[in-house]
């Protein structure tokens, strides 16, 4: 039997430490290594309302990060209806995302001190679409600017063909003024449909359906003047544009539900099952063509104008177009470099692509191939519309007028409150905003 040297054993053990010694160094290294890369790595919390929808998000995460190795993106996605909720505390206690979404204009502004002004480097990038001026101060973009957007929006209303033939109706004619439509309405009654669908809760009359009836009384002096708090709610102009919305629950247009529940989801859902013959909403973002279009059928989806109160108002015939909501770094954040990273990458030919082919929304970059587009007779129909823009009157509201406009709306259609009193409401809403004083 063969015995190992004592001598050999202590050379084996000597081995196996020298060894093991390696091995923990190595490891360490490797710990080392990976600690230092983790470090490199910068992670920032998004707040939005995820426009365009998951998928699109998804790819945008996805190409951002892959473009930017050292940036990390976590989502904190919250309902369009509760954002201002979730967001309101973590303005007031200035902890919480790094970058925030808010709709352009006064809706940013009132938040402006929460938002860092965004750098020349990302001013820049701004210069690559058609307009940026919703997040900057007076909608200037001399002044400060508080954030980037992804897209253009702006209002329009939907109708559903085979809705519409049911009825007796043609469906390559929809209204075109307001007592058309109210005989529309009549016949889309009598087939048990929905006429228009409505949800009147949350910031959604201000922004999609308040800006199409102002379109019949104001000028875009007198939305420069209402953006100044220069224009009061006793004014006639404005008065009458409360009685035009009173008036689409007054002739019956609408859903006896709308009071109660908001367009989106709810009322976007009546359209969208075929329940309704219209829908007023937006081309872009979060209920557009692309979705109604894949829910009812591509055939069956129109896009039109809202029918016109006064025919020969100055602005009847053009499109209430907007920026989409826009994305800035918060003020609190200690990862503002990489917070702006992002804004930049928004607003960039990359995202406009994914924005294009994914979402289905239109983009505001001037890099962006427009081929892209897919083909849809709703979406020919909104190009043709917003060729004519003009100012969206819904920006112009500050937060407190856009809340006292829907809880108006909702008592008015109730029959809980007179125009009147929703006027003085009005009045006081403009006294108390802080953007207009």
């Amino acid at each position: 039997m063969n015995v190992t040297p004592l001598g050999d054993c202590g050379r084996g053990r000597g081995f196996f430490r020298t060894a093991l010694s390696g091995l923990v160094i190595a490891s360490a290294m490797t710990l080392a290594s990976y600690s230092a890369h983790a470090s490199d790595v910068t992670t920032i919390k998004v707040l939005n309302w995820q426009p365009g929808g998951a998928k699109y998000w998804a790819a945008l995460v996805a190409a951002f990060e892959k473009a930017n190795p050292t940036i990390k993106v976590e989502l904190e996605t919250v309902p369009n209806d509760k954002y201002l909720e979730i967001q309101g505390p973590y303005i007031t206690t200035k902890s919480g995302p790094d970058v925030m979404e808010n709709n352009e204009g006064l809706e940013l502004f009132d938040r402006r001190r929460a938002y860092a002004k965004l750098p020349p480097d990302v001013l820049e990038a701004g210069k690559d679409l058609l307009t940026y001026s919703g997040g900057c101060l007076n909608f200037d973009t001399t002044q400060a600017c508080y954030g980037l957007p992804l897209g253009f929006q702006g209002n329009v209303m939907y109708y559903n063909k085979a809705v519409l033939k049911q009825a007796g109706l043609d469906p390559e004619s929809p209204p075109k003024t307001w007592d058309e439509m109210t005989a529309a309405c009549k016949a889309v009654k009598a087939i048990g449909k929905t006429c228009l669908a409505l949800g009147m809760m949350g910031a959604f009359p201000a922004y999609w359906d308040f800006p199409e009836v102002a379109r019949n009384y104001l000028t875009e002096d007198d939305m420069r003047a209402m953006l100044a708090g220069k224009l009061p709610w006793t004014d006639p102009k404005m008065v009458s544009i409360l009685k035009g919305m009173a008036s689409i629950t007054e002739d019956g247009w609408a859903n006896s539900s709308a009071p109660s529940i908001t367009m989106l989801p709810d009322g976007a859902d009546i359209f969208q099952s075929g329940n309704a013959a219209f829908a007023g909403t937006i081309i872009s973002d979060a209920v557009n063509w692309a979705a109604f279009g894949a829910a009812l059928g591509d055939a069956n989806l129109g896009a039109m104008k809202w029918p016109t109160i006064v025919a020969n108002a100055p602005l009847a015939d053009k499109f209430s177009g907007s920026e989409s909501s826009v994305f800035g770094v918060s003020e609190w954040s200690a990862k503002k470099d990489a917070g702006f990273a992002f804004v930049k990458w928004i607003a960039g030919k990359e995202n406009a692509a994914l924005l294009t082919s994914i979402a289905g929304g239109i983009s505001l970059n001037k890099n962006v191939d427009k081929s892209a587009l897919p083909k849809s007779q709703a979406l020919s129909q909104i190009l043709k519309l917003i060729e004519k823009p003009t100012l969206h009157a819904g920006a112009l509201l500050s937060g407190q007028e856009s809340d006292a406009l829907a809880r108006g709306w909702q008592e008015v259609s109730l029959g809980h409150l007179t125009v009147e009193e929703w006027t003085q409401r009005m009045q006081a809403a403009l006294a108390a905003s802080p953007g207009k004083r």
